[in-house]
């Protein structure tokens, strides 16, 4: 049995996860400061214990001693409309992403914003 059975070619390996930091590219913390609950509270749900869940596809994290998101590549299938809606907020606040795992979108945000700082 091989370590990625049962993933496609093209997708990135289970262990690999986007990191969207709760910091600009400029170094300023983003607000609201309760960006990340939001963000990870719309795949979350409640348990039979009355209490929220995060999905294992975005949950919240402390990276680099700031919160962000730790999000699985999968979301992108799981829940193209959540992908999306993060994609496009961490590009319009300019948030760093130094972990894309490969997905494009991720990618091509990161890109802009190196161009942004050369310029």
């Amino acid at each position: 049995m091989s370590e990625h059975e049962g993933t496609h070619a093209d997708e990135p390996p289970p262990s690999c996860m986007i990191i969207v930091e709760g910091v600009t590219q400029k170094g300023r913390k983003f607000r609201p400061s309760d960006w990340v609950e939001r963000f990870a509270g719309n795949a979350a749900t409640f348990g039979a214990d009355n209490r929220l869940h995060y999905s294992s596809y975005i949950k919240p994290t402390v990276y680099n001693g700031v919160k962000g998101l730790l999000v699985d590549p999968l979301l992108r299938e799981t829940r193209p409309e959540l992908f999306r809606q993060l994609v496009s907020f961490a590009r319009e606040n300019h948030l760093r992403v130094p972990e894309t795992c490969g997905v494009p979108e991720f990618e091509d945000h990161m890109a802009e914003a190196e161009g942004e700082r050369d310029s």
